[in-house]
């Protein structure tokens, strides 16, 4: 006679804090974060292994568990070894935030969708989501620089979604960039909007021109003003790689590609509104500063580098 099954103990259904929440709104902003991310943006420094735990929690204790708080997926590299843990949104984080916080939240990460991102995909949001926390943390503890609104991509894009619903129609197709940032200098009050692009150097020349022009545009149309609210910009691409000599390879090509984009237009004068350096994902928190406060940026028309704010 064969032993009865033990009977499974059901799953303890997890009781969310005040800390899950954070985390739940703070993925829901960036869309794709590491618990690195989490802890710089939300914790004290010590306390990663602590934020580990409780976004493993909220993703079911497994990567690619469905039907949870998160998705969690290791970091698409294609190589094996213990790869990086990446964290989105999954269905029941959707749920809470919507219909316990009453939050207006119209997306999360698809399962199936996991064997289909790429590494530079991925790369980049990770990128992007760094960038942005990189900043907020660094400018809300340093007295010189402060960052009065961020916003990303997908709620650009719903904004201006609306807008033409409701609204109107645009003369030139909105620009949507990766970020946009707003920031004030405290020692002179002066206002820098910057439209963020993260490069990963995928764009060739012809594709890459066809980029400046189309924000070139989009600026001198006035479309820019009348989305954005800001009569000036910098336009900041980010170049990142695994080589840094290739980077700062890409980061001149760039700027030269934009110098002969301006010359060919018969804009002299707006290689000022334009900047490229390079970032590294693994150092970008101990880069932040050097990036919002050195001159480690080059413009179309000069050589020497100047800082993002000059």
């Amino acid at each position: 006679m064969k032993p009865s099954p033990v009977p499974k103990e059901p799953l303890t259904p997890l009781i969310l804090t005040p800390r899950h929440e954070q985390i739940l709104r703070a993925i829901q902003e960036y869309r794709y974060a590491t618990a690195q991310d989490i802890t710089n943006l939300l914790f004290s420094k010590g306390s990663l292994t602590y934020v580990r735990h409780l976004m493993s929690a909220l993703a079911g204790g497994k990567d690619q568990q469905a039907r949870h708080y998160l998705y969690r997926f290791p970091f698409p590299t294609g190589s094996a070894g213990n790869r990086e843990r990446i964290f989105t949104l999954g269905a029941l984080g959707r749920n809470f935030l919507a219909n316990e916080l009453g939050m207006p939240v119209d997306w999360y990460f698809r399962p199936y969708k996991s064997d289909r991102l790429s590494h530079s995909h991925v790369l980049h949001h990770v990128l992007l989501t760094r960038f942005m926390i990189a900043t907020k943390t660094y400018t809300r503890e340093h007295p010189n620089v402060s960052l009065l609104e961020s916003r990303l991509c997908h709620e650009l894009a719903r904004s201006e979604s609306m807008m033409v619903g409701k609204k109107r129609k645009p003369a030139i197709p909105a620009i949507i960039p990766d970020a946009l940032l707003l920031f004030v200098l405290r020692s002179n009050g002066a206002h820098y909007p910057v439209m963020l692009e993260i490069d990963r150097g995928s764009e060739f020349r012809t594709k890459f021109k066809r980029h400046l022009k189309a924000r070139l545009d989009f600026i001198r149309s006035g479309e820019y003003k009348k989305m954005f609210d800001h009569p000036a910009v910098i336009v900041a691409y980010v170049a990142s790689g695994a080589r840094p000599e290739h980077m700062q390879r890409r980061v001149k090509t760039m700027a030269a590609w934009a110098q002969a984009v301006l010359t060919e237009l018969d804009l002299p004068g707006w290689g000022v509104i334009f900047r490229f350096t390079a970032i590294s994902l693994d150092t970008l928190y101990e880069d932040i500063p050097s990036l919002l406060e050195e001159p480690v940026w080059y413009r179309p028309d000069k050589t020497e580098p100047v800082p993002l704010f000059s």
